[in-house]
């Protein structure tokens, strides 16, 4: 088993070619959305899109922030995150790499000698290409060295290259998104694609030269078409008209909670569509990792829809329908009601606005408490009148 006469060889990974501060900012962009938008929901009292409100919700930002800096740790750690990305793709570049040489591969690792390891061609019983999802996402294959007490596992079957191909792309064929996002169609021409490269690999062409048996295990099978079921497709369709309804109406609908919402409610909601979605898929024949990826779906929107969709059914339970009651600016922007059956009313979001009002003033508000029990306000006098007042200070 022994390699003669077999030229040094150095391989880097193709993933630490790729321009850190590109990558780190669009997927910190990315996050970041999705944080704001947390904050902006969960974190910033009564959840309102239009402009004027949004602004006084970001406004009040750093004022929470000082108040519990623990609630915003995701945000605040956001630019660590970033930083410690680049930190990482750049010393993954100047130190990651495979050495072959006659006597066998070593790995060098960029974090520390202790995750370093080598293994001698001697040693190795078998080199096997793990492909569990090569038609799925090709880059998530990897090899592993069976050297009978000893296995090491190396990542990324398909992105190590001698250093002058280390920029060119896997897939030449692909678009740079295709490539960015790593997702592909699994179609047995596909698999048969990513092994044939792997394979073309100089890994394996240096073992294979070296006496070293290679074999593929694990091969995914040709992947399910979620219209080829009808539940699968209806659960598909289902997930996403929830996801779109609940995004959509909590941006254009006028009401909003006038105390807590019950986050721990819909939450439950959505775990229980989870359960009862995969009882479903299951029964329904679909596959295990699509049952679960879809029943994921359906109870992450049902939790989304379940926001608006309270206040919605809260309404149309309601008997009475809205009516104004009579409230005073106890300080600013919070709301003391003249009736105390009625609950406080916090504006913090719009504290700019409600300055100039003094303490002890009236106000009035219109408030329904419908068939689920709870109060909420209707915002749209009170938003049309922040936007005359924005209005006519500009």
């Amino acid at each position: 088993m022994g390699a003669a006469r077999l030229p040094p060889l150095v391989l880097m990974s193709r993933a630490s070619a790729a321009e850190p501060w590109v990558v780190a900012g669009i997927w910190t962009m990315v996050l970041g959305f999705f944080l704001w938008m947390r904050f902006l929901v969960l974190g910033g009292g009564h959840f309102d899109m239009d402009p004027n409100a949004l602004a006084q919700t970001l406004a009040r930002f750093p004022e929470k922030l000082r108040e519990d800096p623990v609630h915003f740790v995701d945000l605040l750690a956001l630019p660590f995150i970033a930083a410690a990305h680049i930190w990482f793709s750049n010393r993954r570049g100047a130190l990651e790499r495979v050495f072959l040489d006659e006597t066998g591969i070593r790995y060098q690792s960029p974090l520390s000698e202790a995750l370093s390891w080598s293994v001698q061609w001697s040693q190795l019983r078998e080199l096997r290409i793990a492909a569990l999802d090569a038609a799925y996402k090709p880059y998530l294959t990897f090899f592993e060295f069976d050297a009978g007490e000893v296995t090491r596992k190396l990542p990324a079957a398909l992105l190590w290259a001698t250093t002058d191909a280390v920029g060119e792309p896997v897939f030449p064929e692909e678009t740079a998104r295709q490539r960015f996002f790593t997702f592909r169609l699994s179609t047995p021409d596909r698999t048969e694609e990513t092994l044939r490269r792997i394979e073309q690999s100089p890994i394996v062409r240096y073992a294979k030269q070296a006496g070293v048996t290679v074999s593929t295990t694990g091969i995914r099978a040709p992947g399910f078409a979620l219209e080829s079921n009808r539940h699968t497709a209806a659960a598909a369709i289902l997930g996403i008209v929830l996801l779109l309804y609940g995004l959509g109406d909590i941006w254009l609908y006028d009401e909003s909670y006038a105390v807590d919402p019950p986050f721990v409610l819909f939450a439950l909601g959505g775990a229980l569509t989870v359960l009862a979605g995969m009882v479903w898929l299951g029964l329904a024949g679909a596959p295990r990792v699509e049952t679960l990826g879809l029943a994921l779906l359906l109870g992450g929107a049902t939790g989304i829809a379940l926001y608006p969709g309270a206040l919605r059914l809260n309404e149309v339970t309601d008997s009475q329908g809205l009516r104004a009651h009579e409230y005073r600016l106890n300080k600013y922007a919070v709301f003391e009601p003249v009736d105390p059956a009625l609950p406080t009313l916090d504006f913090s979001n719009y504290s700019n606005y409600w300055r100039q009002f003094k303490l002890g003033s009236t106000h009035s508000f219109e408030l329904r408490k419908g068939g689920l029990g709870f109060w909420q306000v209707n915002m749209a006098p009170v938003n049309e009148r922040m936007r005359d007042y924005f209005w006519a200070r500009r």
